[in-house]
């Protein structure tokens, strides 16, 4: 994971160090994009619906590892203004924290494996 002054905290889930393990061979550039975020999580990332036929994702972000590769995350203050945002982990945690969930291949990664 990344060490560093940035201006958002950072946490993570057990399913995104479990992801993070099992992706070893993306380690670096996993490590450069989680920096990316903490910096500004707003930048260049997406945000995420609610999709028909899909989880229920508002609240939540997005950002690009490669073409088929995503970490998906929340950060505070954003899904804290979102009532319908289902995985909002941030009680006890700052407003200016990201909390990474899961990363892994598109469709895994969206599917919260």
């Amino acid at each position: 994971m990344v060490e560093g002054k940035f201006p958002y905290a950072d946490h993570y889930l057990k399913l995104f160090h479990e992801n993070y393990r099992r992706h070893a061979n993306l380690r670096a550039r996993v490590d450069r994009k989680l920096e990316q975020v903490l910096k500004d999580p707003y930048h260049n990332t997406e945000y995420l619906d609610d999709r028909s036929g899909h989880l229920d994702l508002r609240g939540c972000r997005s950002i690009r590892i490669d073409r088929n590769f995503r970490i998906i995350f929340v950060i505070c203050e954003e899904c804290r203004r979102i009532p319908e945002c289902r995985y909002c982990f941030c009680a006890g945690l700052a407003d200016k924290t990201v909390v990474f969930l899961t990363l892994g291949p598109h469709e895994r990664a969206y599917a919260m494996k």
